[in-house]
């Protein structure tokens, strides 16, 4: 695994996948070209450098994930292996399981290179984007992970939440109710007491991906979590103003209070969300800057949310397909397959690859699907296809989707289903009632189980005469990347 952002993007480099981009307007262009290059048949690595108005070095990140090698690099598993291929092996550290290994604290670090302290906070010296067109504000947050520490337990959690820059030493933090991270700072405010907190801005993939990683339990902190899933203890230097433990590795480290609502609030976004749609504003409790602690030549990590998950996190949607296949097979036999459709915004479209081995096998796979905790938040469409089908080819799934469904019993809808407030659908009469919940339809497109051996053959050529005609003509495939 990785030290620090910058080995990663070096590996990345080596591996012709980084274009460096200079002249770039923080307001205007870095989030425009995130998004353009992001849909590019190979869309490499960006770092933008010599932005407009700020000096050489200090520098943005964006699209790191964008490809399934850079995905399978960050996470340490087979970096030529096939979508998959992938979610195989990240199903198998998974039920290896992810045994913790406590962080290392370290007197010091390249974070503590440059330290603001009270009035030399300026948030503005960075160049922070404005994602999307129709943002509200600036976001120095996306790829980002907030820390804090349990004032009972005394253990540190750490999520990913986004964060706006409001003034030189203001952000507010997009935290979700229930989220460890809200349940923690809830106790401060119930003792009168600010929440101290810490907000990196660029770090080790690993620590990125343990921010959002599904269901790392309560008391569990994700640096302990964070060295089991890199398999060597990460290095934390403590804190100026918060004594909070940091990544000693870090671009960025944001040290601050958060103040109870009832202090201070301030009005949040529009921002662009995962969905691929514009939030409203919303008010958050305000965060009041004490210190920033910065590389030389500091980095700000950009995954900005987009329609496609690449662009804003690492490989959540091969984490979530490896769980949820790991669900499906505790229940019922026969899955040869999950994948999360990235482009239907990862948590919307789970897809089951299922050989049927009996009547309601399939619906069964997808009431399972339904209702487990990987994907029984947010998903708008289950689909299941028959186990001919490669889940992670929307080619594929669409021709089954078109070819293996009758509307009449092939599509159930379940309401009242638990949902986002960020939801695109979640509509005013929602917000009034504060009712997040949503429908959930339940496609099976598969050959009917009780005639699915007179069902029409398909004119697909079988595995074993591909292979065949593979392994005889590799040379002329291999030119045409076949």
């Amino acid at each position: 695994m990785f030290k620090d952002l910058r080995e990663f993007i070096d590996k990345a480099e080596a591996m012709g996948e980084v274009k460096v981009i200079e002249g770039a307007d923080y307001e205007s262009e870095i989030g425009v070209l995130t998004e353009l290059m992001a849909g590019t048949p190979n869309p490499p690595l960006l770092v933008f450098d010599k932005i407009k108005g700020y000096p050489a070095g200090f520098r943005v990140a964006s699209n790191l994930f964008t490809s399934h090698r850079r995905t399978a690099l960050g996470l340490d598993l087979p970096v030529n292996g096939t979508k998959m291929e992938l979610v195989k092996a990240m199903r198998q550290k998974i039920e290896a399981g992810i045994k913790p290994i406590p962080p290392v604290e370290v007197k010091t670090g390249p974070v503590k290179e440059n330290i603001d302290i009270g009035d030399k906070v300026d948030l503005w010296k960075f160049p922070t984007p404005k994602w999307h067109e129709r943002d509200g504000g600036r976001y120095i947050g996306t790829g980002t992970i907030g820390i804090t520490r349990d004032p009972e337990e005394g253990w540190v959690n750490f999520g990913t939440y986004r964060v706006q820059v409001h003034d030189k030493s203001t952000v507010t933090l997009s935290m979700n109710p229930g989220h460890h991270g809200d349940m923690i700072r809830r106790k401060y405010w119930a003792k009168g007491k600010n929440c101290p907190i810490a907000i990196a801005c660029g770090q080790d993939p690993a620590l990125f991906a343990a921010g959002a990683w599904e269901h790392v339990p309560w008391g569990e902190s994700e640096y302990d979590f964070t060295g089991g899933l890199r398999g060597a203890p990460v290095e934390v230097t403590r804190g100026v103003t918060t004594d909070l433990p940091i990544p000693a590795t870090a671009e960025i480290v944001i040290e601050g209070e958060l103040v109870p609502p009832e202090v201070e609030t301030r009005t949040e976004g529009p921002f662009g969300e995962w969905w691929g749609y514009l939030s409203g504003t919303r008010i958050f409790p305000a965060c009041h800057v004490k210190s920033v602690l910065y590389r030389n030549n500091p980095i700000i990590q950009g995954n900005p949310p987009s329609v496609l998950p690449s662009v804003w996190t690492l490989g959540r949607h091969i984490q979530k397909a490896a769980s949820l296949w790991a669900e499906l097979d505790r229940h019922i036999p026969g899955v040869k397959g999950v994948w999360m459709m990235e482009e239907a915004s990862m948590h919307a479209m789970p897809i089951i690859s299922l050989k049927q081995q009996y009547g309601g096998h399939a619906k069964q796979a997808a009431l399972i699907a339904a209702g487990c905790g990987v994907t029984g938040w947010a998903s708008r469409i289950i689909l299941v296809v028959d186990d001919d089908i490669d889940p992670s080819n929307i080619s594929e799934v669409i021709w089954a989707l078109a070819t293996r469904i009758d509307p009449d019993n092939s599509i159930d809808i379940i309401r009242d289903c638990w949902t986002s407030q960020s939801d695109p659908m979640y509509s005013p009469e929602h917000k009034r009632l504060k009712q997040t919940t949503m429908s959930r339809a339940l496609i099976t497109a598969v050959k009917p189980y009780w005639w699915y051996d007179q069902f029409s053959p398909s004119i697909k050529t079988s595995p074993e005469l591909v292979n065949k005609v593979k392994a005889k003509w590799a040379d002329l495939l291999k030119s045409y990347n076949a």
